[in-house]
């Protein structure tokens, strides 16, 4: 037996296998012969090598040495399974616990992403929840599409109201009118008589405005609830004419006005409510009543313009649900909770768009109409310049009214979509549309989306 013994190699690494005897790595030590059997000393030089194999760090940027395992962190041979935690090479599929890749998707975002489809459009708005800018491009589009409907039923609307508003003024006011102008252009002394007439007179015009201001509210509510069934049926890309819509539309008109009136008479209540309370503390404290009275018309004030909010809807709701005057009121307040905010921005919007419009049109008409009656009336006479005045300002009122019932279209189709818009935030509306878009052509052409079926003929309604 020789002095020196070689141990036997280590153990090769997991699917790697040995070629020859020439590829076993030298012994990295010699253990000397102490009477030991051989099998001992075999034994013991064998575990001195395999622990420092198992031990040995491989050198930076090198590769470990056949048959050592990699250290932690370091990159498997090819072939091998990458250790806990480590990455994978290229080609390789990561081990129990190892992390893909930062820009690997995971088999459920990828279904995800191959079965995502845009919502449908086809009409003016996409089917699915609107924001500001789709509302409001969604209502030019259907007033541009629907344009004998909207804008000249506006206009109508709009111009016979200006008209009966102005007839009103002219009847309330009567022979105290005439009273009125005759004192105005004698030269006498104010006396008694003439106090009495222009009270009168005064009494005359506010009786007038009330019912001039009850006319247009009339027509706007009307217009409200009406111009809803051309924008609504604008969402499924069907067009209404101007007959078609007041033929839908007219089974709702009287309780249109119904509403009107509601809000008339609440709005004269609490108008009236409000200036007895001024009076009787003006007259209890005096000027101190002052700025109590600022303080409680700024809470009214508040008060009226969240309450309207709250009831902007109702007229859309009559028309296209059926519902009656208080069941809308109450539809409208259900649809408008959690919304209110998103809905008087929205209108609030929309109204100072209408306003600038109209202010930027009807100022320079008012200016050339100033321009040109004194050019037709050089001279005139007292009373010549009264009537003048009052002809030029009914021209620039009914001017005015005419113009803002084009902008007006605009106004009353963003609360259509806005009823649309909150319907399909909280009752999924959009499925309801789509199934309109695939069977009202062939079922009900002239329905209305999102109301009871009806036929003409019958008068059935469908449960």
């Amino acid at each position: 037996m020789s002095d020196e013994s070689v141990p036997p190699a280590p153990l090769p690494s997991h699917g790697e296998q040995p070629d020859s005897a020439e590829q076993l790595p030298p012994a990295t030590e010699q253990v000397p012969s102490t009477g030991q059997p051989q099998g001992s000393q075999h034994s013991a030089g064998d575990s001195a090598s395999w622990n420092g194999a198992a031990n040995q760090q491989p050198v930076w940027g090198g590769q470990p040495q056949t048959g050592q395992q990699p250290s932690w962190g370091g990159q498997p041979q090819w072939g091998q399974q990458p250790q806990w935690g480590q990455q994978p090479q290229w080609g390789q599929q990561p081990s129990w616990g190892g992390q893909p890749p930062w820009n690997a998707q995971t088999p459920n975002q990828q279904a995800v992403a191959q079965q995502y489809v845009a919502p449908p459009k086809p009409g003016v708005i996409p089917l699915r929840p609107l924001n500001l800018g789709e509302v409001l491009d969604g209502s030019f589009q259907a007033a541009r599409r629907n344009g004998k409907a909207m804008f000249g039923s506006a206009l109508l609307v709009q111009a016979g109201s200006t008209v009966l508003s102005l007839l009103a003024i002219l009847l309330a006011a009567g022979d105290s009118l005439g009273a009125f102008l005759q004192f105005s252009t004698s030269t006498t002394s104010f006396g008694r008589s003439d106090t009495r007439a222009l009270a009168d007179f005064l009494v005359s015009i506010g009786v007038g405005i009330g019912v001039s201001s009850s006319i247009s509210v009339i027509g706007t509510v009307v217009l409200q609830g009406v111009l809803a069934i051309p924008v609504l049926r604008s969402t499924v890309n069907r067009r209404t004419t101007f007959k078609q819509m007041w033929r839908l539309a007219r089974a709702k008109i009287w309780t249109l006005v119904l509403l009107a009136l509601l809000y008339v008479v609440v709005s004269l209540t609490v108008i009236g409510v409000l200036a007895t309370i001024v009076v009787l503390l003006a007259a209890s404290i005096g000027l101190v009543s002052i700025p109590l009275a600022l303080l409680l018309g700024l809470g009214l004030a508040v008060l009226v313009i969240w309450v309207g909010a709250k009831l902007l809807l109702a007229p859309a709701v009559i028309v296209i649900e059926g519902l009656g005057v208080f069941g809308a009121m109450k539809r409208s307040w259900q649809l408008s909770n959690g919304h209110w905010w998103r809905t008087f921005g929205t209108y609030f919007l929309a109204q100072l768009i209408v306003g600038t419009i109209s202010s930027v049109i009807s100022f320079p008409i008012g200016m050339l109409l100033g321009l040109l009656v004194p050019l037709a009336f050089p001279h005139p006479t007292d009373s010549e310049r009264i009537t003048i005045l009052l002809i030029s300002q009914g021209l620039a009122y009914l001017l005015t009214n005419v113009v803002a019932a084009v902008a007006y279209a605009f106004q009353t189709g963003v609360l259509a979509l806005l009823y649309t818009d909150l319907r399909i935030r909280k009752e999924g509306f959009d499925l309801l549309l789509l199934k309109d878009l695939e069977t009202a052509t062939e079922e009900n052409p002239d329905g209305i989306p999102g109301a009871p079926i009806s036929t003409a003929s019958t008068g059935w309604t469908a449960p």
